[in-house]
């Protein structure tokens, strides 16, 4: 019951911190109006850095992947802890430096922009904790949701002001990830106080960095990193791509529908990770297991379906939300097509990491990456946004013929296994 509980709080935190961070950048983009591609494509940015620079160390910390049996926890405690701070100093620096390079070339302004850059940091730092909070303190998400609803309330009256032209827009790009982290660092440190009071000690008084252990931290975290990093070349990328092909309305609209894209993204990926636990305790159970793996991949295949009709079909009431004066239904419909498959595959993802799958998880990213390095570069230079957009859909369609095959493989070696 408590584990069921734990997994309740940490779905309903995340969906709370995501869901608020969505909302709020949606109306920002709604008061920018057409100036609102600056603010997004920092946004994209931000994202696809934060991915990089993160490099599986969250996942690895709640899957305890950093450290082993009967090691220092200590020790490893400043190792982790260096990992996060370097990444996040230099991931920064890099952050800042790409968004005015892009601003520059697409001739809009730099300040939103580059304002909206600090959430890097306060998305690396949220991050860290709250995988601490997820992992190794019961009840700490559930903790962290009063706090993070209070930081939903202050967004939405930051809002209000600004539209109203009592404070700035700029201020409210950046105020809703740094409530959030001052949150989770408060709750961080009640509970870190409260285990050095019961006598667990934390490490939470060291003051220097072990090398060995931030070199041994870094090597540990590595096979989900490279997984991670590899996504990015055909998941993260397209927004840079369009900002070198594209100006104006179009490059607004490519953005617009990517960021609300995002939330059932968002929503499905959450729904996905928390059953990962589900799907590893019965993975060795074959009466259970091969059920349990049909009902996931019908949730999958239903989820990615729903997803796209509503945002195709929703396509008028966005294009008079924002302000789109014409709306490009060819790259409407591929984004649409995009975000359907992206839904599923990542459906399929948790449950190759459920299963233990991660070689081929990472055979079929590699694969991924692969073809999107080739196709991306020459549909961007021949149909422009449209093409980038359709080297994306080959791409999902690629991967999700690639799970559908290994399921494939692996339902038949199963048949013949039992038939023998």
């Amino acid at each position: 019951m408590l584990h069921n509980l734990n997994m309740i709080s940490a779905t309903a935190a995340r969906l709370l911190f995501f869901g608020g961070r969505y909302v709020s950048m949606l109306l920002i983009a709604r008061l920018l109006g057409v100036d609102s591609a600056g603010f997004l494509l920092s946004l994209a940015v931000v994202e696809l850095l934060r991915i990089l620079f993160d490099y599986g160390l969250e996942n690895s910390l709640l899957a305890r992947f950093h450290q082993q049996p009967g090691e220092s926890g200590i020790s490893f405690r400043r190792g982790k802890l260096a990992v996060r701070l370097s990444a996040t100093v230099v991931g920064q620096l890099v952050t800042t430096g790409v968004i005015a390079i892009l601003c520059q070339r697409n001739g809009t302004s730099m300040g939103l922009p580059l304002i909206a850059s600090l959430q890097f940091s306060c998305l690396m730092g949220f991050g860290y904790i709250q995988a601490h909070l997820q992992a190794g303190r019961p009840g700490g998400m559930a903790a962290l949701m009063p706090p993070l609803a209070l930081a939903v309330a202050v967004q939405a009256a930051l809002l209000m002001l600004a539209k109203n032209n009592y404070i700035p827009l700029w201020l409210c790009a950046i105020t809703f990830e740094a409530m959030a982290l001052v949150a989770s660092s408060f709750i961080g440190f009640r509970f870190r106080a409260l285990e050095n009071k019961q006598g667990v000690s934390t490490g939470a008084h060291t003051s220097s960095i072990d090398s060995v252990a931030w070199k041994t931290v870094l090597g540990r975290i590595a096979p989900l990193g490279n997984v991670a990093l590899i996504g990015i070349a055909y998941n993260r990328l397209d927004a840079l791509a369009v900002s070198w092909v594209a100006g104006g309305a179009l490059f607004a609209q490519y953005l617009i529908y990517q960021r609300l894209a995002s939330a059932p993204l968002m929503f499905f990926s959450t729904i996905a990770s928390v059953s990962i636990s589900t799907l590893s305790d019965d993975r060795h159970s074959p009466e259970k297991l091969p059920k349990k793996i049909i009902r996931f991949r019908q949730l999958a295949y239903g989820a990615g379906t729903i997803s796209g009709v509503v945002l195709a079909s929703a396509s008028p009431l966005i294009a008079s939300f924002f302000s789109l004066t014409t709306v490009n239904h060819q790259l409407l419909g591929l984004q649409c097509m995009v975000m359907t498959l992206q839904i599923v595959n990542g459906f399929h993802a948790a449950l190759l990491i459920a299963l233990g799958k991660l070689p081929q998880l990472w055979r079929i990213a590699r694969n991924n990456a692969v073809m999107a390095v080739l196709l991306l570069p020459l549909s961007a230079w021949k149909w422009g946004t449209v093409g980038v957009a359709l080297s994306l859909c080959v791409v999902e369609i690629f991967c999700a013929a690639q799970h559908a095959w290994l399921f494939y493989r692996t339902t038949s070696s199963q048949e013949h296994s039992h038939a023998r």
